[in-house]
């Protein structure tokens, strides 16, 4: 049910007489707020050059304007107004069809947004007026982010910090390095893609994990001093 709103102006117009009648015109536009009836009030006083009212006045008249609330879809944003369905009156700094774009006169940084005059919208990670400070006080590596204050999310195959650690899956053993994503560097004497397999050897059969039931083939202390043989571990050499 349509809740009507009374508007009532009350308008006090003087008008003196001296030669000519002074026509008066008053308008009041629908704001488009709301269903209603908006009235309009005058009252007018006549006078003459003395400063005399006239007989027969003060003359009251009252106007009436049936108002209906306007439908945008989409709605209008940033504070505009919707005169007409499908109709928004901007404010000042923005405009497009609903009022979503900012009259921008500077460039964000860092992926920042622009909303309104000279203002941005910073990303996660990132201060100022143009989104140009980091808040991290030393930058995240390997194309990590800054999420927040010296925090990096890590782009993937990196860790640490500052993104600064590459990340090898799933390692590089007790004779690697990790150097690069998935890449490990070898000490001397061993090679493969994990630095599982060492040169000159003959091939020994897996070691089986800690807590195993079954029996573990262990190498004589000769051998095993002769091949250097690790700790036990889940790695083939």
């Amino acid at each position: 049910m349509c809740v009507c709103v009374y508007v009532v102006v009350v308008v006090v117009i003087i008008i003196i007489i001296i030669i000519t009648l002074l026509v008066v015109q008053v308008g009041f536009p629908c704001l488009g707020k709301q269903d209603g009836v908006a009235a309009f009030e005058v009252n007018v006083i006549v006078m003459n050059s003395e400063g005399n009212i006239i007989l027969q006045t003060p003359q009251n008249a009252i106007f009436f304007k049936t108002c209906q609330q306007a439908l945008c879809v989409p709605r209008c944003m940033n504070g505009g107004l919707c005169i007409t369905p499908g109709l928004c009156i901007c404010p000042p700094g923005f405009y497009g069809i609903n009022c979503d774009k900012a009259n921008c006169t500077t460039t964000c940084f860092n992926g920042g947004t622009c909303f309104y005059l000279g203002k941005c919208i910073c990303p996660s990670g990132y201060e100022g007026d143009h989104c140009e400070i980091s808040k991290c006080h030393q930058p995240c590596q390997n194309g990590g982010k800054c999420t927040g204050r010296n925090k990096c999310k890590c782009s993937k195959g990196y860790q640490g910090d500052l993104c600064s650690k590459p990340v090898c899956e799933p390692g590089c053993g007790l004779y690697g390095t990790c150097v690069e994503p998935n890449k490990c560097q070898c000490k001397e004497g061993w090679h493969g893609r994990h630095c599982n397999k060492r040169y000159g050897g003959s091939g020994l059969s897996a070691l089986r994990p800690a807590g195993s039931k079954h029996r573990q083939h262990m190498p004589s202390p000769k051998r095993a001093e002769e091949t250097h043989v690790p700790p036990e571990s889940n790695y083939i050499w």
